[in-house]
């Protein structure tokens, strides 16, 4: 990819990509798997966190939710953990959306001129309001019914033609290939690798869209998951195989390689909205900190 433009004149970008149930270790297991999130690590910064666990039987805390999708990207989304938002598992009941929406509609709302959208290929982020209509453009594809191969494909086709298109200036893309491999053959097997593979592809063709607009754009990337996986496949408990979480940001400006002190996925929501120029409300009750910029000059994102 070209030099990053770390002029801060360009106007302010951002773009999260999340990776569903896929494992850290699987990522950083060779630079082959994942050739271009390795080249964002490698540019940017990048750290792991473990999340909060707990049933409800448990009594009420920050970790009371399954290591499960829905509690996931809900935590993603909207910056609190399900104590504050409500999802516990993948039924989405209790769900408080209203009063915790996700960064992209809390965006539009605080700058009515921004250009949001979402593409995803788990319709359940539509469907449950977990991404609410206050976003511009929400376009999902089904995974469960058509195939996360099939879906991912199309969010990538979709994501890319909008970064080239209609200059977004917070976007939101899901992927779930990985997720459906590993419940069907576990994250060591070869069909995993492959999903992973396929997936960094995806994430590729992203950020060759992104590169086009560098010279007239400042975009911060960033890239999570919701969960792990079992060593044979699925989750939903407290091993450290299905609670560990990995956050990556690359932007322009800062020293490559670097590592983030613990990156949590409620810390996501504030640190876009921080990028975009609209500072935190302490009336939000957001639970996330917006994290660090880096300030050295950097060369390159791969």
């Amino acid at each position: 990819m070209t030099d990053i433009d770390a002029d801060s004149s360009a106007r302010a970008k951002v773009l999260v990509v999340g990776m569903d149930g896929l494992r850290y270790d699987r990522v950083t297991r060779s630079p082959s798997n994942a050739p271009v999130l390795h080249g964002l690590m490698a540019a940017g910064a990048h750290g792991t966190s473990m999340l909060p666990y707990g049933r409800a039987e448990d009594g009420p805390s920050a970790g009371t939710a399954y290591t499960d999708s829905g509690p996931g990207w809900s935590s993603v989304l909207t910056g609190v953990w399900p104590d504050r938002h409500g999802v516990t598992d993948n039924d989405f009941l209790g769900a408080d959306y209203a009063r915790y929406p996700d960064f992209l509609s809390r965006a539009a709302t605080a700058r009515p001129g921004l250009r949001t959208a979402a593409v995803v290929s788990w319709p359940e982020l539509v469907v449950r309001g977990v991404l609410g209509t206050a976003v511009g453009r929400r376009v999902r594809y089904d995974g469960e019914s058509d195939g996360y191969e099939t879906a991912d494909r199309l969010v990538a086709d979709t994501a890319a033609r909008r970064l080239t298109e209609d200059a977004p200036d917070a976007l939101f893309v899901y992927f779930g290939a990985t997720d459906e491999a590993g419940h069907a053959t576990g994250p060591l097997s070869p069909a995993y690798d492959r999903a992973l593979l396929t997936q960094d592809a995806h994430l590729g063709r992203l950020l060759e869209a992104i590169d086009a607009r560098r010279a007239y754009e400042h975009w911060t990337v960033l890239v999570t998951t919701d969960h792990g996986h079992l060593d044979t496949g699925g989750h939903g408990g407290d091993t450290r195989a299905e609670r560990e979480v990995f956050v990556i940001l690359a932007e322009p400006g800062g020293p490559a390689g670097t590592r983030l002190d613990t990156p949590r996925l409620i810390d996501i929501a504030p640190t876009v909205l921080d990028r975009l120029g609209i500072p935190v409300d302490p009336l939000w009750d957001l639970q996330g900190r917006v994290l660090p910029r880096r300030t050295a000059p950097t060369s390159e994102w791969s």
